[in-house]
């Protein structure tokens, strides 16, 4: 009767115990950790957090071990390195946190012994594991954002998320591979350096240690014309944009480009590039006479091979004067100043001798110097060689061919001169005082752009010297002069 009792009052106590002990089984199974646990009977052993695999643990994360089961401890527990170095160890523990952060890139081995001291079990496991590794930047941290604001990051594993912060705003673009992180910059100054952190993570999600990096930005692009602010400009001067370097997309610059009078209307032309900075429009056929004109960009486009933009837009305005041309007769020794089609002076000169011909074709004054010091290709002390200090009112027309006064013959009327064009002037004339001052009424009647025409002698329907223009502005009779040129010399190209 007394062995009844005693089994009917241990009975619900058994029944809980074992309810408890395989409920601790099914949650040990079912627990999201690494869980290493002897079975039998009564199941014991321990839990990890879980490291993943083994591969690309995150160092900085507490790797916490519990023991699990009825009565079950964590008699021993060691952290070794890859050299096998005890890094850490601990007895005795039911709930323990391994130290904190780890090293990237490290192997490292647990070794735990877990035991039941009422049943005499026990039970050893090693766990192997290896942290993050931290991908390598190749290449410098002082970097400088490309002409499309941009740099690229390049390293030697994939990485994962990539989040960049800075004074300037950045958007992080993934390749492929994962290898190369393009940073797309916006919103920044030029000319300035940027302290940026990269915060990015493994593939697998795990956070690596910040990057720093230093972005410098180009300093401005900067361009200017030949023409800005410039009056009564002849009308074959060409439109000249220089740049202070090479740009990013030269067969596109002429496009963000426009040249037009003041009230819009867009003046016909062609671009073309001189050299690896100037960019050359000219007109075609001719600047408008009597115009305002306009150069400017249609915005942010134009980009130097640095990455610059124009600090503000180019917008520059020069304007022409009335329809002014030159006209050279060389049989005659005579030039024409015609204005609106119209004959408004006729002087007589001294062109090239035989030996030293004046070049012929059409031309357009190119550069104009009140007095300029005018000498030879000829070495001194050899035939042919001159020097000669402020040869006054010299007006260029083609490479070192010029209009310029000479005082010092007063032979006009034939040839005399080594290719330019003489012209009767009083500017230091002492000789003859009393000639006219043919250079100076032409310098100051002409400018740049003023176009020029060399010919042998004159077309027959100019003989007269003044031949009505259709259109009021000289067009018909210089275009009889170019072909007069082209007639006189087949096969030249006539340089403009």
């Amino acid at each position: 009767m007394k062995m009844a009792t005693y089994f009917g009052a241990i009975k619900p106590i058994l029944f809980w115990s074992v309810a408890a002990i395989m409920t601790l089984s099914v949650a040990v199974q079912a627990s999201p950790n690494e869980t290493f646990v002897s079975q039998g009977m009564l199941p014991y052993g321990f839990s990890m957090t879980s490291l993943q695999g083994g591969n690309e643990v995150d160092p900085r994360k507490a790797i916490i071990l519990e023991a699990v089961g009825l009565g079950a401890r964590l008699s021993k527990v060691e952290l070794f390195d890859g050299t096998g170095k005890v890094l850490f160890a601990a007895k005795d523990q039911t709930r323990l946190s391994l130290p904190a952060p780890l090293a990237f890139e490290m192997r490292y081995k647990i070794k735990v012994t877990a035991e039941r001291s009422w049943s005499g079990e026990s039970e050893t496991r090693e766990i192997n594991f290896t942290t993050a590794g931290i991908p390598k930047l190749e290449g410098p941290t002082l970097t400088r954002l490309g002409p499309d604001s941009s740099v690229t990051l390049h390293f030697d594993r994939p990485v994962g998320e990539v989040q960049a912060t800075g004074g300037l705003t950045l958007k992080a673009e993934h390749d492929a591979t994962g290898h190369n992180i393009r940073l797309l910059a916006s919103a920044y100054e030029q000319d300035h350096k940027y302290a940026v952190q990269v915060n990015y993570k493994t593939p697998s999600g795990v956070s690596l240690p910040p990057l720093d990096l230093e972005l410098t930005t180009a300093p401005p692009l900067a361009a200017e014309t030949n023409v800005k602010g410039l009056t009564n400009l002849g009308l074959m001067l060409p439109l000249q944009v220089t740049f202070n370097e090479p740009l990013s997309d030269r067969a596109n610059a002429a496009s963000h480009l426009k040249v037009q009078v003041r009230d819009g209307q867009a003046i016909p032309g062609k671009w073309r590039w001189i050299g690896p900075r100037q960019l050359r429009f000219t007109p075609q056929p001719a600047w408008p006479a009597s115009s305002s004109i306009e150069v400017s960009d249609d915005g942010q486009h134009l980009r130097g091979e640095r990455g610059g933009m124009l600090t503000q837009a180019l917008i520059e305005q020069f304007s022409t004067g009335t329809d002014r041309r030159l006209f050279v007769y060389l049989d005659s020794q005579r030039v024409e100043a015609v204005e609106n089609g119209k004959v408004v002076r006729t002087f007589t000169v001294s062109t090239g001798k035989s030996k030293t011909p004046t070049v012929t074709g059409s031309f357009y004054i190119y550069d104009r110097y009140r007095h300029k010091r005018m000498r030879s290709d000829v070495a001194k002390g050899q035939p042919g060689f001159y020097e000669v200090e402020d040869v006054p009112y010299t007006q260029f027309f083609h490479r070192d061919y010029a209009f310029h006064g000479a005082f010092w013959h007063n032979s006009f009327g034939r040839p005399a001169s080594h290719g330019c064009v003489n012209m009767a002037t009083k500017d230091q004339n002492k000789r003859w005082p009393n000639v006219s001052e043919d250079a100076g009424w032409l310098y100051n009647w002409g400018a740049l752009g003023l176009p020029v025409t060399v010919m042998h002698k004159a077309p027959e329907s100019m003989q007269a010297g003044h031949v009505p223009a259709k259109d009021g502005k000289g067009a018909n009779q210089q275009a009889r002069a170019e072909t007069a040129v082209r007639q006189e010399n087949p096969g030249r190209v006539v340089v403009r």
